[in-house]
């Protein structure tokens, strides 16, 4: 077999894809389905509390489609990091979903599950030995009480795990499995079916666990064909297409540095990588090269519950307020908490829409400008929580300010009731790396039968028929208004958005850059991304000497010495920035989970 076919139809499961799209894939040849599941971008509430990413029902929808595929096509399916976080309870979820939907169809499959939860005694052992340490500089040193305090514990798997359960059961139809590093259920298929270029088939890992967001317009079905020393990436969307810029680009994506993305047991490096644009929609890479480590690590991740939240929205419209606005939140955020029975609370205002200059002189400005506000109360206990929630909305509504001349309210609210409990809050407490003599030992793996005796027999075209009704677009009932939307958006420049006057003989960075992006690089770190248009553009950005710590890191509020990664990168034309997070995503006065609003300073930086 000189290559080989995956299909990912969608980046993340339970968000949908197009039934259609992904049929097409397995009338191109795709041997496998291969979905994540997983991200600890959404925050720590999955391990803390033991919430999934969606909801069950997004679950058996996204699940049936791959199951119908699966029986009567005949493909492997393998899913990493069941329910977001991996845990054992969401790998059993999944495959009670297989089940009950098998024994509806009347299909029996082989499922293989593999767990990847942690118990607390391995973790202390290895920190009594030296071996657990911090995943990046962002994050402190592992504590006894961490570990304590932490409700779930779990590893990213490498392929091993996988390989294994296939090689002890390779008559299996399924694979569910925990917490997975991104790439390795596409390493190991691969791997399993004869291309061992380690390097080759993680590299093309890292970009389809994303589905066909490397493409453009980004969209959600993708295609991998694997040779032994390259792979293909073909976006199943008609309307989209893989590029040069864009392949190279989204190897960069999520990761805090461009050039080396480290994993489990080893690192893999990119620099040498080179892609190539095939027929109109396609684009290949290789190059990539997988360096072993000397010392096998997997990264723990875990997370605690940390008392309660109650939340109240509302808005101000007075320009009176609005001019001071810092000062009043700051006086009522004392009034609540100096309260005797407050003590041990605490309360964060998210102000939304504010203009930062205070300038009520314009009076249409004035008229039209509305701050939303979003109050957060966090306290042992959940009653405890309303009631701080309560005292602030009351000191919002009716407190004094000076030259006040609305008296009877300064706050709209437009939901009731007023205080909104949202229960235990969660904090990501672990997220390290532990030394480990045997990859595959922390992962358990065991193969159940599901579904019943079959009764059904299979269908080759299964499915081909809704190629043919759509001719491969996408189903929704809105899908033509849906692609006249973003063609019109493509035709528009973004300088309709975004242009503001600079500096004279000076450009903003965003008309030099295609992408300027903003994302987690894990729960303690935040990634900037910037990919210039050309490589002129990216020299004039580096003779411009802006793009250094020095600069960004004030930009950002912290300090030069503590930005972690900043550096240039040829290959995709690109610039990388790394900094830590202001807090571990998701906790108490979180301001963005994902970390994908943060880019804004960096477009305005004046080359």
């Amino acid at each position: 077999m000189d290559s080989i076919k995956i299909v990912t139809p969608i980046g993340m499961l339970g968000y949908g894809y197009s039934d259609a799209l992904l049929y097409k894939a397995l009338s191109m040849g795709a041997k496998a389905i291969i979905v994540d599941s997983g991200s600890t971008d959404s925050g720590p509430q999955k391990l803390a509390l033991g919430e999934t990413t969606c909801p069950r029902e997004a679950y058996v929808r996204d699940l049936s489609t791959i199951l119908d595929a699966c029986y009567h096509h005949r493909v492997k399916v393998l899913i990493g990091s069941a329910g977001g976080d991996g845990s054992n309870d969401h790998v059993d979820l999944f495959v009670d979903i297989i089940d009950e939907y098998s024994k509806k169809k009347n299909y029996k499959l082989n499922v293989i599950k593999i767990y990847s939860e942690i118990d607390k005694s391995i973790v202390r052992t290895a920190m009594e030995q030296g071996k657990v340490s911090p995943c990046g500089g962002a994050v402190p040193p592992l504590q006894e009480s961490d570990v304590d305090e932490t409700v779930r514990i779990v590893a990213q798997m490498g392929m091993e795990p996988f390989l294994a359960a296939m090689n002890d059961y390779p008559d299996y139809d399924i694979i569910i499995a925990g917490r997975a590093y991104d790439p390795s259920p596409y390493a190991a298929f691969c791997y399993s079916n004869g291309f061992t270029n380690v390097g080759n088939i993680y590299h093309m890992g890292k970009v389809m666990e994303c589905g066909a967001m490397c493409c453009v317009p980004k969209s959600k079905e993708a295609l991998a064909t694997v040779w032994q020393d390259k792979f293909e990436i073909t976006p199943l969307d008609p309307a989209s297409r893989c590029t040069v810029d864009s392949l190279a680009s989204h190897t960069l994506y999520e990761k805090s540095r461009p050039d080396l993305l480290a994993g489990p047991g080893g690192v893999l490096e990119v620099t040498k990588a080179t892609y190539a644009e095939t027929g109109s929609v396609s684009c290949t890479g290789t190059g990539a090269i997988f360096h072993p480590a000397t010392t096998y690590t997997i990264k723990l991740e875990g997370a605690k519950q940390s008392g309660y939240r109650t939340v109240v929205f509302g808005s101000i419209r007075d320009p009176i307020l609005i001019s001071q606005l810092d000062s009043f939140l700051e006086l009522v955020k004392q009034y609540v908490l100096s309260k005797k029975e407050h003590q041990g609370c605490d309360l964060a205002f998210h102000v939304y829409g504010k203009d930062p200059t205070n300038n009520m002189q314009d009076l249409k400005k004035a008229l039209a400008q509305e701050v939303s506000l979003l109050v957060e109360a966090k306290a042992p206990t959940q009653q405890l929580a309303t009631t701080v929630a309560s005292s602030a909305r009351i000191g919002l509504v009716h407190g004094p300010y000076p030259n006040q001349k609305a008296t009877a309210g300064n706050f709209a609210m437009p939901l009731t009731p007023l205080e909104i409990p949202l229960g235990p809050l969660s904090e990501f407490s672990i997220y390290h790396l532990m030394e480990v003599d045997d990859p595959i030992a922390n992962f358990p793996f065991s193969l159940t039968v599901v579904g019943t005796e079959d009764t059904v027999s299979r269908q080759e075209d299964f499915g081909y028929d809704l190629i043919q009704q759509t001719n491969g677009h996408v189903t929704d009932h809105d899908a033509q208004t849906l692609k006249k939307a973003r063609e019109s958006a493509l035709k528009r420049s973004t300088q309709d958005f975004v242009d503001l006057p600079s500096e004279e003989g000076k450009v903003f960075l965003h008309t030099l850059a295609r992408v300027i992006r903003s994302k987690n690089a894990g729960p303690f770190e935040v990634t900037f991304d910037v990919v210039f248009k050309d490589r002129e553009c990216l020299e004039k950005a580096r003779a411009s000497n802006m793009l250094v710590p020095e600069i960004l890191g004030p930009l950002y509020n912290i300090k030069a010495e503590s930005v972690l990664v900043c550096m240039f990168y040829e290959p995709a034309n690109a610039f990388k920035f790394t900094i830590p997070r202001w807090s571990p995503s998701g906790g108490f006065g979180e301001i963005d989970v994902h970390a994908s609003q943060q880019h804004v300073p960096l477009m305005y930086v004046a080359i």
